[in-house]
């Protein structure tokens, strides 16, 4: 789907057009009921359950997070009889082999809550599981039937639903959607999950703790480039603003804080602004930055957040120049006022020693003119930028801003 012969494809499946009058909508996330922030989730999971009345509790977590620390274990002693079941088999992106198996596990199990423990990949693993048990999915073509462009007729009432335990701060926890890896085409199937975000969210800085201290980082800078691209918005929500200029400050403040070693400060800071930031994102759309992170990054084998620093740069360089007063905002809030944005983001990149240009992310440059075909036939890469993204040689000058 072409970005630039099927607009109304693209405007149906993202944000449709406001009429006059229709006014400003936050859309709360789709199934929480409640956050749980600087939480034990020792203590909290089991009076959660008790409290939404599950009794057989299935654990998804991270292998390393499982195999390489006490964490999976202290939470199943914690839940005692009420775990029916634990599994660590979710693999990079969620691969449909590993939720078909998990599905039928599951099944097996009887249970009647997931408890997802782990970053991206762990939690959208717990989505695409809920989705498969309330719909039935056996095979790669049921699931490939629930693609979001096929427009399926989804059960708006889940057999099954999540408690979420995040381990990063790329906002997965707030989306109630993820794409799965099609083991047998090696292509990314795009699901939105009736209820897909967590029944409740806990936010347990201890866990997070346990996270590597790179891939908090990456994640955080792809969290604050969320929040970033919902303040600069082409249709900007007022509440929606005004918080996410607050998660900036936070994830401004929170990321040199981790990067220098202070965990115990930054981590509760980077997880208020996570839920901040969370809040906001279905309710206004994204741009080049959040988007060209989905293109790039499988096409060059690189992960996903690490391609958001250097996206995020990309974007701000665009955006030299450009007249609009929110682009200030965003510098203030990140500490700088009266700074280029782009420089800020690059002084931030730099002494968190993160990637800032491709070849950083082992890429050759020579190469880029081949991802601008397949950015250009996004549906969303181009369609909202507050600086307006109206060719593919747009495209190549954006990449070549940040080649290396």
């Amino acid at each position: 789907m072409s970005s630039a012969s099927d607009p109304e494809a693209a405007r149906r499946l993202y944000f449709p057009e406001l009429e006059t009058g229709d006014g400003q909508t936050l859309h709360l996330p789709a199934g929480a009921a409640e956050i749980k922030l600087n939480a034990d989730a020792t203590r909290v999971v089991p009076q959660l359950l008790a409290d939404y009345g599950y009794q057989r509790a299935f654990i998804f977590s991270s292998r390393t997070l499982n195999q390489k620390t006490d964490v999976i274990d202290r939470l199943a002693a914690a839940l005692g009889p009420r775990l029916v079941g634990r599994s660590d088999r979710v693999g990079e992106h969620a691969p449909v082999k590993n939720v078909l198996a998990a599905i039928q596990e599951v099944e097996a199990s009887d249970a009647d809550v997931l408890v997802t423990v782990g970053g991206g990949s762990v939690m959208d693993f717990g989505k695409f599981v809920q989705l498969g048990i309330t719909e039935g999915v056996r095979t790669h073509d049921d699931l490939r039937a629930l693609r979001i462009d096929q427009e399926p007729k989804l059960d708006q009432r889940p057999r099954l639903r999540q408690i979420t335990i995040p381990t990063t701060f790329s906002l997965s926890e707030w989306t109630a959607a993820g794409t799965p890896v099609d083991d047998e085409t090696g292509k990314k199937i795009i699901l939105r999950i009736p209820d897909g975000v967590g029944r409740a969210i806990v936010y347990d800085p201890s866990i997070v703790a346990q996270t590597p201290r790179h891939l908090a980082l990456v994640t955080a800078v792809r969290g604050l480039d969320h929040a970033v691209n919902s303040v600069l918005s082409t249709r900007p929500n007022g509440l929606c603003t005004d918080l996410c200029l607050q998660a900036i400050r936070q994830f401004a403040a929170g990321i040199p804080l981790l990067a220098g070693g202070d965990v115990e400060t930054a981590i509760p800071l980077l997880q208020r602004a996570s839920f901040l930031a969370g809040m906001c994102q279905l309710s206004v759309p994204h741009g080049f930055s959040h988007f060209m992170v989905h293109v790039f990054a499988p096409w060059a084998h690189v992960g996903h957040s690490e391609t958001a620093c250097v996206m995020m740069l990309a974007q701000a360089r665009w955006l030299r120049g450009h007249d609009d007063p929110r682009i200030e905002q965003v510098a203030a809030a990140m500490g700088r006022p009266g700074d280029p944005l782009d420089v800020i983001v690059r002084d931030l990149l730099e002494v968190c020693d993160l990637p800032t240009t491709v070849r950083e992310l082992g890429v050759d440059p020579q190469r880029l003119d081949d991802v601008v075909p397949l950015a250009w036939a996004h549906p969303y890469v181009t369609y909202h930028n507050l600086r307006p993204i109206r060719t593919a040689a747009d495209i190549s000058t954006i990449l070549a801003s940040v080649a290396g």
